[in-house]
């Protein structure tokens, strides 16, 4: 018996290949220690950042954008 393909079983399939296939994705503020890091006699500083991620069929993308203070000397 040949299985009559509906036009709610063909919707169904779709709407589950689009949830599949949907990226996803965050974008914020974090806290980012300077680049320089830290050593034992001070703490270099540290700052806010924007962030956004991306992630979409296994590639992983992902910016931050912003300052940190000023180097101590």
């Amino acid at each position: 018996m040949a299985r009559m393909l509906t036009r709610a079983s063909i919707s169904a399939a779709a709407r589950a290949i689009v949830a599949g296939i949907e990226p996803w994705y965050d974008w914020g503020t974090i806290n980012v220690d300077r680049m320089e890091g830290s050593t034992r006699d001070r703490d270099s500083g540290w700052g806010d950042v924007r962030y956004v991620t991306l992630q979409w069929f296994g590639l992983h993308i992902g910016f931050q954008i912003g300052r940190t203070p000023k180097r101590e000397r």
